[in-house]
């Protein structure tokens, strides 16, 4: 991993954004960031640039983070979207502009494979279909895109959701067996007092279908 660099952002009067370490800008050292107002906070999310006044420890373990892309969730950047509205489903991609097409096909692609990567299905043949659907109601499934957006209210993520329409299930569920259990507020209070207590940071993730990782 190279050692990471503090430096400044420059602009020349074409509208080309360089990054260069330290304080002057020096042609020779200058990195050029291609369409950078679109690819900012990709950027940012690849631990490839950092908002200023980073320490370089906090740089490393942010880039060390990034390696673990295929356990923690990824985002998918809505920065450069033309229509803030998502698609209410697949086929509407075709109709859109190819790069609002290509941030939700990316979303998509990201959902996808994050479930086909942990053996979320298996995939049968039509036979094998017939065969087991004989006397069953097979639950459809249905693709929710949703554009999130961060405290500022600025665009900040396209995530798509594969689930299964459970509301179409004719089986009789308890509210017990359908809970799905979380933090509870004196865990919390606990953790941030034994953090205090260890002068430590609190962190939090999110995790790639960590309802699917249930077990």
């Amino acid at each position: 991993m190279p050692k990471p660099r503090h430096g400044r952002l420059y602009e020349n009067p074409d509208g080309n954004w360089f990054f260069c370490p330290g304080h002057q800008f020096v042609s020779a050292k200058a990195i050029h960031l291609p369409d950078l107002s679109a690819n900012c906070q990709t950027l940012l999310d690849t631990a490839q640039l950092f908002k200023g006044h980073t320490k370089f420890h906090s740089v490393y373990q942010a880039r060390h983070q990034v390696s673990l892309k295929d356990s923690v969730l990824r985002h998918i950047s809505a920065h450069g979207l033309q229509s803030f509205i998502a698609p209410k489903s697949l086929k509407q991609h075709q109709s859109m502009s190819s790069t609002d097409k290509s941030i939700w096909d990316q979303a998509y692609d990201d959902e996808y494979d994050g479930l086909t990567s942990i053996l979320t299905w298996d995939i049968i043949s039509e036979q094998q279909f017939r065969t087991l659907s004989k006397g069953i109601k097979p639950l459809p499934s249905m693709a929710i895109a949703t554009i999130k957006y961060d405290e500022n209210n600025k665009l900040k993520r396209a995530k798509y959701r594969i689930i299964v329409l459970g509301n179409l299930d004719y089986h009789q569920w308890s509210k017990s067996s359908t809970a799905a259990p979380v933090m509870s507020q004196l865990e919390l209070w606990l953790l941030t007092s034994l953090a205090i207590f260890h002068k430590r940071t609190l962190k939090n993730c999110d995790v790639k279908q960590a309802f699917v990782q249930s077990s």
